[in-house]
């Protein structure tokens, strides 16, 4: 028993030191698409670490059921805020949301489904 609870340790450890790097990482990007990615790693690697950390120490299952549902939650909800908050930096920057010519955007179409200019 005394590996499960040290190798836990070192994967709660590794959970906190990636979420240390992840907000140090917010606070240097620059530009707000840059820190949506620094915000996912904490709730995908660092929960997925903290499950395997709970899964390993504590022989109850209630405990190991209900961190695998706040880890898939996380992760879910993250994939949505992530999005939306994309979504919102677009249209407050852009002033809209669907691309325009202006944009330089590719765009795939049935006349070019490459989204290559010719």
């Amino acid at each position: 028993m005394m590996h499960h609870t040290v190798i836990a340790s070192i994967l709660v450890s590794v959970s906190v030191a990636l979420a240390i790097v992840s907000s140090i990482g917010l606070g240097i990007a620059k530009e707000a698409f840059e820190r949506l990615h620094f915000s996912s790693a904490v709730t995908s690697f660092s929960a997925g670490l903290i499950v395997v950390a709970v899964w390993l120490d504590d022989p109850d299952w209630q405990s190991r059921l209900k961190v695998i549902l706040v880890a898939v939650i996380l992760f879910v909800m993250n994939s949505v805020l992530s999005h939306a908050t994309a979504r919102a930096i677009r249209i407050r920057e852009a002033k809209h949301l669907q691309p325009e010519p202006i944009d330089k955007i590719p765009l795939i179409t049935r006349e070019n489904p490459t989204g290559l200019s010719k």
